[in-house]
C-alpha cells in the first residue's frame, strides 16, 4: 500500500494531494472545507452520484466485468465479504487494486469496508479467532474494548480496509432469541454505550471509520430483516431509556464516524410506518437534529428483504438518500446496482433529488475520506501478516485478557452467600473429568490437568455420558458446550448426573439460560483456543465457587 501511495504522488494534482492527505497542509478546518468545496465543484453529476453508493461484487480479483462497472458508474465505496477473501495476502492485493481503480476512474480514494465484528461475524483470517461482542461486553472494561478496537483496526489497515461495519450498538437480552444474539455487547444500555464507544475510539486510533448499527436499535426481536419486513413496537419511553442511549454516546465522537440505519419499522418513532432507512423523521430529525449527530449515515443492504419487499432497489436508493442517508448500500447484482445509479442520476438531473443536499452529503463523505486516507504505515512497524493470516503478540495478549475477564465475571457471585455454609471436602480431592465436542477444548484442558476426557460426537447419547461418568468415577465433569446438539445431550442427563456437571458455555447464552440442576454454569460465549486451559487452571476455585461465595481473582 505504501509503495502505491508513493507512486501516486507524481500523478495527482496538488489540490487532490491536499484533499487526500490534509496533514501535509498547515491549514485550519475552514481552509480544508474550501478545498473540499472546490473539489465538489469540479465533479460531474456521474462522479457525484458514484460517491453516494457502497457496492459489493462476487469476485476475489478485479475482473473485466468489475473493471467495466467501475469505469462506468465510479462507485465511491466497496463492501467485501467472505466470498471475496481467500487469504490475508489475497485480500491485501485486491484492496490495493480497488484503490488504484478508484483513483483512476473517480479521482478520489474509496471507502473499503468489511463486517469485522468478531465472533461469527468475522471475515478476515485472524489468529487467534476474535471474540464476539458479548464476550467483550462481559469484561465490563472500556479500556480492554478500546484496545480490541485498536488491534482490529490495525489488522484492517494492514490489508487495505479503512471502514469497519461495527460496532453493533443494539441493546439485546443475551438470553433472548434475537437474531442479533452475541453480536450485541449486552442488555445494559450504559454498558453497551461505554463498551461500544471505547471500541470505536480504538478503531479511530487506527484511522478506521467505525459504523455503529442498527439505528435506532433492534431490541431483542427475533425476526430478521434480512428475510422479512419487521416491525418494532417498542414504546417511545423505552427507546429513550434503552435503545437510544448507546447512540447518544456514540454521536459525541465527532465527524469521522458512520451510522448504519435499520430496515425495521418503528411506529412509535414515525407514524407513517416507513422503515427507518426511508424515514426522514428517524434518519434526519431524530439522528441529526435531536442527537446532534455529525457523521455519515449509511443504509443497510437495500437488497435485503426488509427493504426489497417495500421498494425496488433503485427506488429504495433514491428514497433513502432523500430521507437523510449519505451512502446507500447494494451488495448484489451489477444489474440492480446499475439501475440504482441511473435512477438516482436521473433524479439529480431532473431536480427530484436536491443538488444542494447531494453536495452536503459529499462534503461529509470527502471530509471522512480525507481522515481515513491520511494514514501511512510506519516502515519501522512490523507486518501483522503471518503467512496467509493476520496476527500479533499485542492482539493475542488482548484476546487472552478478554477470556480471563469473562471467566472472572462469570464466577462473581450473583447473590449474597448464605449465613451458614455447608462444609464439604476440598475440591482437590475430587476426581475431575472433561467432555466436549471440541478437541481444542479437551486438548487445552489437558495442558492444565491430566484427566479422563470424552469427545462428544454426533452419535453420543445422554445415556452414554451417564455410563462414562460412572465408569471413570467422575465427581465433577467439565463440559465445553459449543452448540445446541451438546446442550441437548447435557439437558438429557439424570438429575444425579446433572449435579456433577460444570457447564462451560462456549456458545450462545440461550443454550443455558438457567443454571438449575447443574453444579455450575460458566458463560464464556466464545470458543477461545485456551478456554480449557484457563478452566483447568482455576478448577478448584470453580468447584468451590458453586456455593456462590467465591469470585475469581488472578
Amino acid at each position: 500500500m505504501s509503495k502505491y501511495i508513493r507512486e501516486i504522488f507524481g500523478n495527482l494534482s496538488i489540490s487532490l494531494l491536499i484533499l487526500v492527505f490534509p496533514h501535509l497542509v498547515l491549514a485550519g478546518p475552514d481552509k480544508i472545507s474550501r478545498i473540499i468545496d472546490q473539489r465538489i465543484a469540479q465533479m460531474t453529476p456521474e462522479e457525484k452520484v458514484g460517491q453516494l453508493f457502497i457496492v459489493g461484487f462476487p469476485y476475489t480479483e478485479i475482473t473485466p466485468e468489475l473493471e467495466s462497472f467501475m469505469k462506468k458508474y465510479k462507485p465511491g465505496s466497496f463492501l467485501l465479504f467472505k466470498r471475496n477473501i481467500t487469504s490475508a495476502t489475497q485480500i491485501r492485493d485486491l484492496n490495493l487494486q480497488l484503490y488504484k481503480a478508484s483513483y483512476r476512474y473517480s479521482k478520489l480514494p474509496p471507502f473499503i469496508a468489511i463486517d469485522q465484528e468478531g465472533g461469527a461475524v468475522s471475515r478476515l483470517p485472524i489468529t487467534p479467532a476474535p471474540p464476539n461482542a458479548l464476550a467483550i461486553g462481559q469484561t465490563q472494561s472500556p479500556l480492554l474494548a478500546e484496545e480490541m478496537g485498536h488491534q482490529t483496526g490495525l489488522f484492517l489497515r494492514e490489508v487495505g480496509f479503512n471502514m469497519n461495519l461495527a460496532p453493533v450498538l443494539d441493546v439485546v437480552d443475551p438470553y433472548s432469541t434475537s437474531f442479533i444474539g452475541v453480536r450485541s455487547f449486552g442488555s445494559d444500555p450504559e454498558l453497551v454505550r461505554d463498551i461500544g464507544v471505547a471500541y470505536s475510539k480504538g478503531l479511530l486510533k487506527a484511522r478506521v471509520i467505525p459504523t455503529a448499527k442498527h439505528f435506532p436499535g433492534t431490541g431483542s426481536l427475533n425476526q430478521d430483516p434480512h428475510v422479512t419486513v419487521v416491525e418494532n413496537k417498542t414504546s417511545l419511553e423505552t427507546f429513550k431509556k434503552r435503545d437510544l442511549v448507546p447512540f447518544i454516546g456514540y454521536s459525541k465522537l465527532g465527524q469521522n464516524i458512520a451510522v448504519m440505519m435499520s430496515h425495521l419499522i418503528y411506529p412509535e418513532l414515525d407514524s407513517t410506518r416507513e422503515p427507518a432507512s426511508f424515514s426522514r423523521r428517524i434518519a434526519a430529525d431524530l439522528l441529526r437534529d435531536d442527537l446532534k449527530y455529525q457523521g455519515l449515515v449509511m443504509t443497510d443492504d437495500l437488497q435485503m428483504q426488509g427493504s426489497k419487499q417495500v421498494l425496488r432497489p433503485e427506488a429504495a436508493a433514491l428514497k433513502a438518500l432523500k430521507s437523510g442517508s449519505d451512502i446507500v448500500m447494494l451488495t448484489w447484482s451489477f444489474a440492480d446496482q446499475g439501475k440504482a445509479f441511473d435512477y438516482v442520476l436521473k433524479a439529480l438531473q431532473d431536480e427530484d433529488l436536491s443538488a444542494r443536499e447531494v453536495d452536503s452529503k459529499l462534503r461529509r463523505i470527502l471530509r471522512v475520506k480525507a481522515f481515513a486516507n491520511v494514514y501511512r504505515k510506519d516502515p519501522k512497524v512490523p507486518s501483522l501478516l503471518s503467512g496467509n493470516h493476520l496476527t500479533s503478540a499485542d492482539y493475542a495478549s488482548v484476546e487472552d485478557e478478554v477470556l480471563s475477564q469473562n471467566l472472572k465475571t462469570s464466577l462473581i457471585p450473583r447473590h449474597l452467600p448464605p449465613a451458614k455454609i455447608q462444609q464439604r471436602k476440598p475440591a482437590s480431592t475430587e476426581k475431575v473429568c472433561a467432555a466436549s465436542p471440541s478437541m481444542d477444548f479437551l486438548n487445552s484442558f489437558s495442558e492444565g490437568v491430566a484427566m479422563p476426557n470424552l469427545h462428544l460426537r454426533n452419535h453420543t447419547s445422554s445415556a452414554d455420558i451417564i455410563s462414562w461418568i460412572k465408569k471413570h468415577h467422575c465427581m465433577a465433569l467439565f463440559v465445553g458446550v459449543t452448540g445446541p446438539r451438546t446442550a441437548r445431550q447435557i439437558r438429557g442427563l439424570t438429575p444425579d448426573s446433572k449435579s456433577k456437571i460444570i457447564v462451560v458455555n462456549l456458545g450462545a447464552p440461550r443454550l443455558f439460560p438457567r443454571s438449575r440442576g447443574y453444579r455450575q454454569v460458566i458463560q464464556l460465549y466464545f470458543n477461545h483456543k485456551d478456554a480449557g486451559k484457563k478452566i483447568a487452571k482455576f478448577r478448584e476455585e470453580i468447584l468451590q465457587s458453586s456455593q456462590g461465595t467465591f469470585a475469581l481473582k488472578d
